[in-house]
């Protein structure tokens, strides 16, 4: 390695909401970073618009979750999805949600799916990234090649505006660049799955006095059926009169002809003021790399993984990556993390990856797929049949893509090399609905310590014990410290948590995962760290997807 060439820890390609995330997470935890984005710092449209339940938790452990929250959505306005015929004809069915002022109304989670497109979301994050005195953020500079070895990664660097070749030695690099990812490319790895559902086309729509000028109630999200099904979907972007409208179909040079005049007065029922503020096209796919990870370079959101949009899973998803990640790099960084530690990054998140890919596709087809209605729009009473059963069908499922916290919450690390199985029978998978366990390898239960802190609160910087009835400690704590792992020890006093839990002794990963569970310590505790810090037995890292 040449003398000149610059040194960093890590390495991120990609300056989504990836990459700005594990870039904030690496910050916090003390770890040099440098972030790399090949576009210019600037506003593009809004590609994702929802921030799931555990995205919501994550930004609560990086203290923007109130940011996220008040962005400047109103908090009053409906976060409601709504069918309808038009705006001037039929409602005909409605997924009714608690507006923003509203407290969380379920008991499984501190936070809630809050509406905060990428626009604004993708700043809050910037901003909290660069918080951090070690992480740096650099754009209009790509990734051209790089080789790694045992000991790092050898990247050379382009400028965008000067043209200039930089050289950077970087321990680790992560490829958050998307779907067209330039470090998967180079490492040549391959994409599973669907790469072509059908084009899609978003158009921004800006409307003056919108809800002045209709008949239907305020609402998130407006979906448009005609005699065919669904058509076409309306989604609030600003709280005030920015909207996405999408087009579907199979053949992209009819979208690209459409007569976007038509469109707005055949959702609208009749001509509307607007102006057109941009329009992108776009491939709907559903793809997942054969592997996540090569030696020193790994794989995190569209980059490893593509989703239909349908039930907001493709960005949250790759957030979930991001944090899986964030605490493995930082052990290896900081010494405590074992030789095979970084491999479980792989066994972990690519199924999750599948789960989440095959959940969204499904999303898709519930919308989508639905018998004619030819007098959907007939004012008889043939008519009103007709709206009031494909009202209730939609409603029935399309509940389950868009109120699924199960497809958010429920996955479950198992089998996974750094946690260790309990022996309690596994649930069956739901990725609908939730019901908190905290099996070994689940997402750690949300319980309310006191009127303002959350259990998830505990978790983050280091391994945490709960310890939930009066039992010995010590042995774990001194392997924690002849091991050099962070370890937090928390007597809690809470029937609540006590039985949510369901042992008097758990361990709690940095990312809010369970990595073991028992009513008393093991009677070898450096065996149970050696494992959860991923120095066990050698991973096999190559495993099929799925």
């Amino acid at each position: 390695m040449s003398d000149a060439r610059s040194v960093v820890p890590v390495l991120i390609a990609g300056g989504g909401p990836i990459g700005l995330a594990l870039a904030a997470d690496l910050g916090r935890r003390g770890i040099r970073t440098l972030l790399i984005e090949k576009r210019e710092d600037k506003l593009g449209p809004a590609k994702m618009i929802e921030v799931g339940v555990r995205t919501a938790e994550f930004c609560r452990q990086l203290g923007v979750a109130d940011q996220v929250r008040t962005w400047g959505y109103p908090l009053r306005y409906s976060v409601d999805s709504v069918f309808v015929t038009d705006l001037q004809g039929y409602e005909i069915g409605r997924i009714e949600q608690a507006s923003l002022e509203a407290e969380p109304s379920f008991a499984f989670s501190p936070e809630r799916t809050v509406p905060c497109p990428q626009t604004w979301f993708d700043p809050i994050l910037q901003k909290c990234a660069r918080g951090f005195p070690n992480v740096t953020l650099r754009y209009e500079t790509a990734i051209v090649d790089f080789a790694q070895d045992t000991n790092g990664v050898d990247v050379t660097l382009r400028d965008g505006k000067s043209g200039a070749v930089e050289h950077v030695r970087a321990a680790y690099v992560i490829g958050c660049d998307g779907f067209e990812s330039t470090v998967r490319r180079l490492l040549g790895i391959a994409l599973r799955g669907d790469r072509h559902i059908d084009w899609t086309m978003n158009l921004y729509l800006r409307i003056p006095d919108f809800l002045g000028q209709h008949r239907i109630a305020q609402a998130f999200r407006y979906v448009f059926v005609g005699a065919g099904g669904a058509w076409s979907f309306l989604t609030m972007i600003d709280g005030n009169d920015l909207f996405r409208l999408q087009l579907v179909d199979i053949d992209n040079d009819v979208l690209e002809k459409t007569d976007v005049d038509a469109v707005v007065t055949r959702f609208f029922g009749r001509p509307v003021t607007y102006t057109l503020e941009e329009t992108t096209l776009w491939v709907r796919k559903r793809t997942v790399a054969d592997r996540f990870s090569d030696g020193r370079i790994f794989l995190a959101g569209d980059a490893a993984h593509a989703h239909p949009p349908n039930g907001g899973l493709g960005m949250n998803t790759g957030i979930q990556d991001a944090f899986d990640l964030g605490w493995k790099l930082a052990a290896a960084l900081d010494g405590w993390g074992g030789a095979n530690l970084l491999d479980s990054y792989d066994y972990e998140r690519r199924p999750a990856a599948n789960r989440a890919t095959e959940v969204s596709l499904t999303n898709y087809h519930r919308l989508v797929q639905h018998p004619s209605a030819v007098d959907i729009d007939e004012p008889t009473a043939q008519g009103a049949r007709t709206r009031r059963e494909m009202g209730a069908r939609l409603v029935a499922q399309n509940e389950k893509a868009w109120h699924a916290p199960g497809a958010h919450l429920g996955h479950v690390y198992e089998p996974s090399p750094i946690v260790v199985p309990d022996g309690s029978p596994a649930p069956a998978d739901d990725t609908v609905g939730y019901a908190p366990n905290a099996r070994p390898g689940a997402r750690a239960p949300h319980f309310w310590l006191d009127a303002k802190t959350s259990s998830l609160d505990l978790f983050g910087a280091g391994f945490v014990l709960l310890a939930f009835a009066e039992v010995a400690t010590a042995a774990l704590t001194a392997a924690a410290h002849r091991r050099e792992v962070p370890l937090t020890v928390h007597r809690i006093e809470s029937d609540e948590g006590a039985k949510l839990y369901e042992r008097r002794l758990v361990l709690v990963r940095p990312d809010g995962h369970v990595a073991w569970r028992g009513d008393r310590l093991p009677d070898d505790c450096l065996t149970l760290l050696d494992t959860v810090r991923g120095a066990g037995p050698r991973i096999a890292a190559k495993r099929a997807a799925g």
